[in-house]
C-alpha cells in the first residue's frame, strides 16, 4: 500500500502489520513476513458540516429520496410484494457474484435454489447462497449488528468455496486487497490488523449502526456506513457481498423503504473503477463529498431499475393469470403463479404437492401452463425434468428492461 498517498485529511491512522508474502527459493515455494502499513479508520460519523454538505447535494439528494418514495409507493399498491422481492434479490444475487468474479447463469443460480444438484454448477450455489444471506439479513428481528452480520456471512459460505475462511466469524489474520499474484507488495489497500485493532473497530461500527440520535441526513449515514464496513474489511471473505447486503438492509432500517426492493451491485459492478477510486479517496484524503455523491447516484439509478423491474413482473403475473383464464384451465393452475415468481423452478413433485394432484394429472397440468407460454421445460431430459418460468429469468436476467415487452415474455 502506497502509504506517501495518506494526507493529514485522512479519517484514520496508519499502524505497522505483518503480512505473508510468497517466495521461490531453491524452486520450493515458502512464505516470509513482509512488515507493511495498515489503515485504521476512525470511528463515525466524521466531523463535516452536514448542513453545508446537504446543501452542496441538494438536487442530488432529492432524486434519490423521489426515487426511493416512487419504489415505496409502488410496492405498497401490491401489498408486501413478496414475489415481486424474491425476483429482485435473485437479480442481486446474480449482479454481486458477478463483482467477485463468480459468474453465474441465472439458471444454474435458481435450479440451486430448488435443491438440485445433478448438472448443476458449484457456482449457482455461491450465488444462491446469497439469496439466502440476503433473505436472512431482511427478514431476521434483529436489529442491524455484528450477530447478524456474522449469521449472514455464515449462510453466504455454506459449502462453497471460502468455507474454510471462518464463515460467520471475524477473521483472525491480516488481509489486503489487491492482486494476490502480485502479493502484498503491490497491494492496494492493507484493512486493519486482527485483534484488539479490528474488535475495537466493529465495536465502533456497531455503535454507529445503533445510533439513532446522530443529524446526518440518512442516506448519508447509509453511504458512511458502506464505506466504514469495506474499510474494516472484517472477514477474510465475503466483504464485498456482505457490504452490498448492509446498504438494501440499511435503507429499510433508515426507513427509507418500507421492504427491501433497491440493489447497488448492478451499479457498482458498472462503474466498479470508480466505485474503488472513490473508497480510496475517503481513506487517503476524506474525500466523503465525492463517495456520498457515488452513493447518491448509485440510490438513484437502482431505485428507477427496480421501479421497472417491478412493474414488468406486476405486468408479467397478471398476463399469465390471463393466459391461463384465456384457455379455461382448472383454477387449481393459479395455484402455480405466485410460487413461479418466488422460485422460476420447478419439477413435477413440487407441482403436484401445490395442485395437490399426483401422476398423469401433474403432467397434464403443467403440460397446459406449457401451451399457455408461462413454463418451458429446461432439461431436455426423459427424467428428472424441470419447468423454468423463462419469462420471469428474462426479467432477472436483462440488462436492457427497455427492450423487455411482457406480450413476449
Amino acid at each position: 500500500m502506497n502509504t506517501d498517498q495518506f494526507t493529514n485529511k485522512s479519517p484514520g491512522k496508519l499502524v505497522p502489520i505483518t503480512l505473508k508474502e510468497k517466495r521461490t527459493r531453491s524452486g520450493k515455494e515458502e512464505f516470509v513476513d513482509f512488515p507493511a502499513q495498515s489503515f485504521v479508520p476512525n470511528s463515525l460519523p466524521p466531523e463535516l458540516d452536514w448542513e453545508s454538505l446537504k446543501s452542496s447535494l441538494f438536487d442530488l439528494h432529492s432524486e434519490a429520496l423521489l426515487a426511493l418514495g416512487q419504489v415505496n409507493g409502488l410496492h405498497k399498491r401490491v401489498g408486501n410484494g413478496a414475489t415481486l422481492l424474491r425476483a429482485l434479490w435473485m437479480r442481486e444475487a446474480k449482479m454481486s457474484s458477478k463483482i467477485e468474479g463468480i459468474e453465474t447463469t441465472a439458471e444454474d443460480m435458481v435450479l440451486a435454489g430448488a435443491g438440485r444438484e445433478q448438472g448443476v454448477r458449484g457456482v449457482g450455489l455461491e450465488g444462491w447462497n446469497y439469496v439466502k444471506a440476503l433473505e436472512h439479513g431482511i427478514s431476521s428481528e434483529l436489529p442491524l449488528c455484528n450477530r447478524l452480520i456474522c449469521e449472514m456471512h455464515s449462510l453466504l459460505l455454506s459449502k462453497v468455496r471460502g468455507e474454510d475462511k471462518r464463515p460467520g466469524q471475524f477473521r483472525d489474520q491480516p488481509v489486503y486487497i489487491g492482486n494476490p499474484e502480485r502479493g502484498p507488495r503491490a497491494a492496494r489497500f492493507v484493512p486493519p490488523p486482527p485483534g484488539e485493532i479490528l474488535d475495537q473497530c466493529l465495536k465502533e461500527f456497531e455503535h454507529f449502526m445503533h445510533n439513532e440520535g446522530n443529524k446526518i441526513p440518512p442516506l448519508f449515514a447509509v453511504a458512511l456506513m458502506h464505506y466504514q464496513f469495506e474499510s474494516i474489511h472484517p472477514f477474510r471473505d465475503g466483504n464485498g457481498r456482505i457490504g452490498r447486503v448492509l446498504i438494501s438492509r440499511a435503507l429499510v432500517k433508515e426507513r427509507l423503504l418500507e421492504h427491501p426492493a433497491v440493489y447497488m451491485s448492478a451499479y457498482i459492478n458498472e462503474h466498479k473503477r470508480d466505485y474503488v477510486d472513490s473508497l480510496l479517496a475517503v481513506s487517503v484524503e476524506g474525500a466523503w463529498q465525492e463517495w456520498i455523491e457515488f452513493i447518491l447516484r448509485a440510490i438513484t439509478t437502482q431505485a428507477n431499475d427496480s421501479i421497472t423491474r417491478s412493474e414488468l413482473l406486476i405486468d408479467l403475473r397478471e398476463e399469465y393469470q390471463r393466459r391461463l383464464k384465456e384457455g379455461d384451465n382448472h383454477g387449481r393452475l393459479f395455484r402455480l403463479i405466485d410460487r413461479l415468481f418466488l422460485l422460476p423452478a420447478i419439477n413435477a413433485h413440487e407441482a403436484g404437492v401445490i395442485l395437490n394432484v399426483k401422476g398423469p394429472t401433474v403432467y397434464s397440468d403443467l403440460k397446459k401452463m406449457e401451451e399457455a407460454g408461462i413454463i418451458t421445460e429446461y432439461t431436455g431430459k426423459k427424467r428428472d425434468r424441470d419447468w423454468m418460468a423463462m419469462g420471469v429469468m428474462q426479467i432477472i436476467k436483462s440488462d436492457n428492461t427497455e427492450s423487455l415487452k411482457v406480450a413476449d415474455l
